[in-house]
């Protein structure tokens, strides 16, 4: 049974995550990279109870379970496997006690198997359990996660998992989370692009942008994207719910993952270099519904 749960990346997702545990009942070690974390932005999980730890190594010790949310693969690779005082170097890892890890960052479908075989090889579990729902789902507890892994991994990872979700599905093996997430990431947002251009089509042509919102979402055109991003294109109101950089790491990789496999990606690889585009003016921290800003020109 898992009791004590260590957290790695503290940022907009994985503090809300800790936070959620903490209440949970759980016993929870934090481990930031930024200096001096816990003094600042930090403070206020130290006082609900969490512990801080000096390196990964150290807390995975201490840990049933491991949960890291940082950015990039490298950087998941970094933590876990490639530092001297990575994860697998205190990791439980016998018969009869054994630490999981469980990711919650978007990389590369070959870059979780090979974590996980790493992990795997020291015999460490692992589930690559990338989530959707941005910063306004990690504060609700409202986070779906796609699971890939082994069977007895995920069955010992559900009941924390549930303290900050609100749906999950095991979708196969080792790298099939991420599959599914990048499935998710590129019908997310090559639907945000479409709804940028509708909200466009509707202002050149002056009509109420409110009242053709409304109207699509009583019909076919009605989504979760158009809900969430048509009020802040009508109002041109950009601030960050899902940064754009991040939109443009993932559709990266699936652009990159897909064209190993000799598939082009048309829509999604255009999308891409839209938002490309738009870190080069600076507005890589703005939301991605800036896709509207874009198109206004």
């Amino acid at each position: 049974m898992i009791k004590t749960i260590g957290c790695i990346g503290l940022g907009v997702m994985g503090a809300p995550i800790a936070a959620h545990l903490i209440s949970a009942g759980y016993d929870v070690r934090g481990y930031a990279r930024r200096e001096n974390f816990f003094e600042t932005e930090g403070a206020e999980l130290i006082k609900s109870g969490m512990t801080a730890m000096s390196n990964p190594a150290a807390m995975a010790a201490e840990c049933d379970l491991i949960i890291t949310n940082v950015i990039a693969g490298e950087d998941v690779y970094e933590v876990l496997i490639g530092r001297e005082d990575a994860v697998i170097h205190g990791a439980k890892s016998g018969a009869n006690e054994r630490s999981i890890v469980m990711d919650h960052s978007t990389i590369a479908p070959e870059m979780a198997r090979q974590i996980g075989d790493g992990l795997k090889a020291h015999g460490v579990g692992w589930v690559d359990a990338p989530v959707s729902g941005g910063s306004i789902g990690a504060k609700a507890g409202t986070l779906v996660s796609m699971l890939g892994g082994d069977d007895t991994d995920i069955q010992a990872i559900l009941e924390p998992l549930s303290a900050y979700t609100s749906g999950h599905r095991h979708i196969g093996g080792m790298g099939a989370g991420q599959v599914a997430k990048l499935c998710n990431q590129i019908a997310q947002v090559v639907t945000i692009e479409g709804v940028a251009e509708a909200m466009r089509f509707a202002a050149i042509h002056e009509v109420d942008q409110n009242a053709v919102m409304d109207v699509m979402m009583q019909g076919f055109a009605s989504s979760k994207m158009l809900a969430l991003m048509a009020p802040k294109m009508i109002d041109e109101d950009f601030s960050a719910g899902m940064e754009s950089r991040l939109h443009v790491k993932d559709l990266s990789i699936a652009c990159h993952a897909s064209s190993e496999m000799g598939q082009s990606l048309p829509a999604t690889e255009l999308v891409c270099e839209l938002l490309a585009e738009m870190q080069k003016k600076g507005w890589h921290k703005k939301d991605t519904s800036i896709l509207y800003q874009h198109i206004k020109k």
